[in-house]
């Protein structure tokens, strides 16, 4: 089986004492101008929560080929309802001669995933998926096609979006949905649909860009 596969990460704020301590510039004297300045460096600090395993939550994936497509979000944002999507995701990934396609899974999707498993208490081998290094081999496309580096070279000075690359090639692009709306959208069902829809749309563009890539003869 082969499919392109995506996530989207939501922060936990029950985390936030897992942040390092701010501290104000030491060129600052007044009061009021060292409170401004640990208030922006923290708001920095929980701006990027939602892209660290040990602060944030998968609470959506999608699965896309050309005969498959397939989405779910999180119930409710919570250990139990996220180790059971982890575990649905490690199921897919567990199958038999799979084959994932993504756009800079080696540097994001894949280890988020494969760490909140270890947070939650998830074991991939139970559910026969490889280890995160099987598909995070730099220069191979074994099990993964990873196309912002492929498309790249791995050259890392020039990776594009996949916005970008959609836009360029497919004449189409992503879901207009700010990252930082996500935990305000999962309060309502409207919301919440709108990011499921956001994330397989991603998938879907993951996969139209690879068939593109792949018949245009940049790997076999």
């Amino acid at each position: 089986m082969i499919a392109a596969f995506d996530i989207e990460t939501i922060p936990d704020m029950s985390k936030l004492h897992l942040l390092p301590p701010v501290e104000a510039s030491k060129a600052l004297k007044d009061p009021a101008k060292i409170a401004a300045d640990i208030a922006e460096k923290r708001e920095k600090q929980v701006d990027k929560m939602g892209l660290d395993p040990l602060t944030a939550r998968v609470f959506c994936y999608a699965f896309a080929n050309d005969k498959y497509s397939a989405a779910n979000i999180l119930a409710d944002l919570n250990d139990d309802t996220e180790r059971e999507m982890v575990q649905g995701i490690m199921k897919v990934l567990g199958k038999e001669d799979m084959r994932l396609v993504t756009f800079n899974g080696i540097g994001f999707d894949l280890p988020f995933v494969y760490k909140r498993a270890i947070v939650l208490g998830v074991s991939p081998a139970n559910f026969g998926a490889p280890p995160l290094s099987a598909w995070t081999k730099r220069y191979s496309c074994d099990c993964h096609y990873d196309l912002m580096k492929l498309w790249c070279q791995w050259e890392s000075g020039s990776y594009v979006g996949l916005n970008v690359l959609a836009g360029a090639l497919l004449c189409e692009g992503k879901s207009d949905i700010d990252f930082a709306d996500f935990p305000d959208l999962v309060k309502t069902d409207e919301g919440r649909d709108k990011i499921k829809a956001y994330c397989a749309k991603d998938t879907m563009l993951t996969w139209a860009l690879f068939e593109r890539m792949l018949a245009g003869g940049m790997f076999a």
